[in-house]
């Protein structure tokens, strides 16, 4: 609630007329009240005029509140950004293995996580791993399996031994290969060196912590045992990273830490999504005719008998989108006919014009989607769905044009990227096949004018394939996962060997 505030603020100047409506009743008495003593009068005097005055005035303040626009989050076009993408970066020292937990506190984190991926429908999850250096083991993706398959295949035997933390390299690494916003970072803990605790202590990035093991520690697996390797929660840096404004989660037996670790997840999201300034404030000053509504009950029924039942004596056909546009607007009519795929009919009541872009796209019309984003502030996110508008109307070149105006804007953005690509790809195949045609019609000429020259059939063309607004994984990576003939242990093992031998002086 940090960012609530007031759309039209200088509408609370009619906070004045509520003051005055309860001071009126005190300012003057009545003829009766003048002529008898006080408590005589009070006894005598029967009427309405009490309750009156003791209701009028709140049931008014909460209406000039409601008209203020009281705020606190900024309203998202449906489908314009995933949930959020949100990078694990997991410690794999040897502690991890400590069976605190059971089975042992990396088997459990894995188990967590999977649960958190499960519970986030529509995020991206990412996994970065560090020991004394740092990998990305998984790129962002909203496949569970995937994600999963190379989650669990990790544990800190594979990591390279050797000397200091990769955390600053592995938290460099995490939001190198996450987009900008909305973005969410979960380290994933058992030590914190004093090192890692100040800087910790002293960065802005939107990151929380989660902490597995106790503060007693665990035993270790046979064959470190002997290492003397302290397993021990060290509390007081991790205390003192949560008091410098870090979210820090203790692992629990149960899953109450997981919707914990979820909340400060989208309380990041909604906070980054306020910063931006090209989404407008989502106005909640509806949920004030609720108590409204409750006061009007208790003080006069039959103001609520008039409000339902007068609208319905002069209620016709025509009149009905007029009496809804007055008490819902239409951007709110929209997002409902939007919720429920009504696409043409969303878009038909959307004035803001992304939102009435997104509406057309889904119904197939767009031209009407492109001639909407076009009137949109120009961000990245509004290029890339002009650029998706115009690919479908294969407006080849001006989709290009488009793609590359969204990428200097956000620079090595992947969705923009991979749809460019895709673009690119039926360019260059277009052009190959204009040239075959140019190529053919020379040797038909010179080969004659009695040479038959046959017509394409159907399916001889270019193939194009749709361009959604959200592209799948990369081709090559989807080709790497079905070739892959080592275990995923195996080949992470690879990975961080070679790794290894890189950074070696």
């Amino acid at each position: 609630m940090s960012d609530f505030h007031f759309i039209y603020p200088w509408r609370l100047l009619g906070l004045l007329i509520a003051a005055l409506l309860w001071y009126l009743p005190y300012a003057q008495a009545s003829a009766w009240q003048r002529l008898m003593d006080k408590p005589f009068a009070q006894a005598l005097i029967v009427g309405r005029g009490t309750r009156l005055t003791q209701v009028l005035p709140w049931l008014f303040a909460l209406g000039v509140i409601a008209l203020a626009g009281p705020t606190w989050q900024r309203e998202l076009p449906a489908a314009l950004t995933p949930e959020s993408n949100v990078m694990v970066v997991m410690q794999q020292d040897l502690a991890m293995f400590a069976q605190d937990l059971a089975p042992s506190r990396n088997a459990r984190m894995q188990s967590k996580i999977s649960a958190l991926m499960e519970n986030s429908p529509g995020a991206r999850y990412g996994l970065v791993v560090y020991s004394s250096q740092a990998f990305v083991t998984t790129p962002l993706t909203q496949d569970p399996q995937f994600y999963s398959l190379f989650l669990h295949a990790q544990n800190p035997a594979l990591m390279p031994e050797g000397l200091g933390s990769g955390l600053k390299q592995a938290v460099d690494l995490a939001v190198k290969n996450s987009p900008q916003s909305p973005r969410s970072l979960i380290l994933v803990a058992d030590t914190l060196s004093a090192a890692d605790a100040a800087w910790l202590e002293k960065t802005t990035l939107p990151l929380q912590i989660w902490v597995p093991g106790t503060a007693t520690g665990g035993a270790l697996p046979e064959q470190y045992a002997s290492r003397g390797i302290d397993t021990r929660l060290n509390v007081e840096r991790f205390s003192a990273v949560r008091d410098a404004g870090i979210p820090v989660t203790l692992v629990t037996h149960d899953d109450s830490d997981i919707r914990v670790v979820q909340s400060h997840v989208q309380q990041s999201v909604t906070h980054q999504n306020n910063a931006r300034s090209d989404l407008h404030w989502k106005n909640s000053g509806w949920l004030l005719a609720l108590p409204m509504l409750v006061i009007l009950f208790f003080w006069r029924r039959q103001l609520i008998c008039v409000a339902l039942v007068m609208p319905m004596m002069f209620w016709s056909s025509h009149s009905d989108a007029a009496w809804l546009d007055a008490w819902v607007s239409p951007d709110i009519q929209g997002q409902h006919a939007f919720s429920k795929g009504n696409y043409r009919s969303a878009a038909e009541h959307f004035r803001d014009p992304l939102w009435q872009g997104i509406a057309w796209y889904n119904a197939g019309n767009y031209a009407a989607a492109t001639t909407a984003f076009r009137r949109a502030p120009q961000t990245p996110e509004t290029l890339l769905w002009t650029g998706n508008s115009l690919a479908q109307q294969k407006q080849w070149q001006a989709a290009l044009d488009t793609y590359d105006q969204a990428l200097s804007l956000r620079p090595d953005w992947k969705m923009a990227l991979d749809n460019r690509e895709k673009i690119a790809h039926i360019v260059m195949q277009l052009r190959q096949k204009q040239r075959e045609a140019e190529q053919e019609q020379g040797d038909d000429m010179d080969d004659g004018p009695d040479k038959v020259v046959k017509d394409l059939k159907k399916g001889q063309g270019v193939k194009q394939k749709d361009i959604g607004a959200v592209p799948g994984d990369a081709p090559q990576l989807n080709q790497w996962f079905e070739n892959l003939q080592v275990s995923p242990s195996g080949l992470l093992e690879s990975l961080y060997r070679n790794g290894a031998q890189e950074t070696t002086p």
